[in-house]
């Protein structure tokens, strides 16, 4: 594995976290909770003759090499942009047993990165927060940590699907939708509908959407890797967004384990002590 970020020959400038050519950017229309973290995110196709299977509800099928990028920042001072700080830039790449990770760990100088070992690291962060600083522990994944939500059930790569990607982004000036873009470009192998009619997540923090639909969005997001028919979750409700609600085995559905108390379920309305989630 190449020892630093500069030599993976991802980006052609790490001051500017500027991409090589086939390296493209993409956003979610949720992102995954990150512990306060700000994101940005890329994806390349290793041959511009390979294409990706496209699929509404399902994983999309990848060919090997593809390759996704995420690149974490915090803020020192909260609320402060000009405080942030560059921890981290995690590369998943798809091979013919699935997928393998690794990230790379940004110096004080924020002027690249270094291989993370294969068993992981924590670092402590002195955080500024209103007015007081605390302590928070930013835990850079072990090499096998990854392949625990990047699984092949979950397809490998868990926001590169559908209803996280049906959104307009901004490509250098020219708005698009993201699902219409790819498809324009010729990335997909399959016809793809119309994003009008395409499943869509919605942010838990649009007040314009129902309560239902919002929790959906976020547990499909933050647990449908594992939290799904023949996933790693010890669990058995069902986190997928297609997964209709009183099919998820998530209302009063029956715990793995209830520790001996027959009234325990995932959820149980109105009832905060009985509710595992």
């Amino acid at each position: 594995l190449p020892p630093s970020l500069a030599e993976t020959g991802a980006f052609s400038d790490l001051a500017g976290m500027t991409p090589n050519p086939g390296i493209i950017p993409y956003s979610l229309v949720v992102p995954f909770w990150s512990d306060g973290a700000l994101k940005q995110r890329w994806f390349s196709i290793p041959d511009v003759n390979q294409t990706i299977g496209f699929s509404v509800n399902e994983p999309w099928r990848f060919p090997d090499g593809a390759t996704w990028i995420k690149h974490f920042e915090i803020e020192m001072v909260k609320g402060d942009p000009a405080s942030r700080r560059r921890l981290e830039t995690r590369f998943i790449i798809k091979n013919p047993d699935g997928v393998f990770g690794m990230t790379y760990r940004w110096n004080r100088e924020q002027t690249n990165a270094k291989l993370v070992a294969e068993e992981g690291l924590d670092e402590t962060l002195e955080i500024m927060e209103n007015g007081t600083i605390r302590n928070q522990v930013w835990h850079y994944p072990s090499r096998s940590e990854c392949l625990s939500c990047h699984s092949k059930i979950a397809g490998g790569s868990l926001g590169f699907r559908t209803a996280q990607l049906n959104r307009e982004y901004d490509y250098g000036g020219v708005s698009a939708n993201q699902l219409s873009a790819l498809a324009g470009a010729g990335y997909f192998s399959d016809t793809m509908p119309e994003p009008t009619n395409l499943p869509k997540l919605v942010s838990p923090n649009d007040l314009s959407h129902s309560l239902s639909k919002r929790v959906r969005s976020y547990l499909a997001v933050n647990c449908a890797h594992c939290h799904v028919p023949g996933g790693s979750a010890v669990g058995f409700w069902d986190a997928q967004w297609s997964t209709p609600v009183f099919e998820k085995g998530l209302i009063n559905g029956s715990l793995f384990n209830s520790g001996f108390d027959s009234d325990r379920r995932v959820v149980v309305p109105n009832d905060l002590e009985n509710s595992e989630l």
